[in-house]
């Protein structure tokens, strides 16, 4: 029963810190994009006018 529960301990060890290298990897990945993405160029798109119901003329003419 001993031998049992250490090799889980073990199995568990393992997994554990699989999950935290893949989770490292992660944030790294992410750090980078983030990175990329803050000091990247944007491309400026000038505001286009938007007509407002209010300024259009009535179709009555009046």
């Amino acid at each position: 029963m001993q031998q049992i529960v250490l090799m889980l301990m073990h199995l568990l060890d393992v997994i554990f810190f699989l999950g935290l290298a893949g989770s490292s990897v992660v944030v790294f990945y992410s750090f980078i994009e983030d990175t990329v993405e803050l000091f990247a160029k944007d491309d400026v798109i000038p505001p286009q006018p938007v007509s407002s119901p209010e300024s259009t003329t009535p179709a009555n003419g009046s």
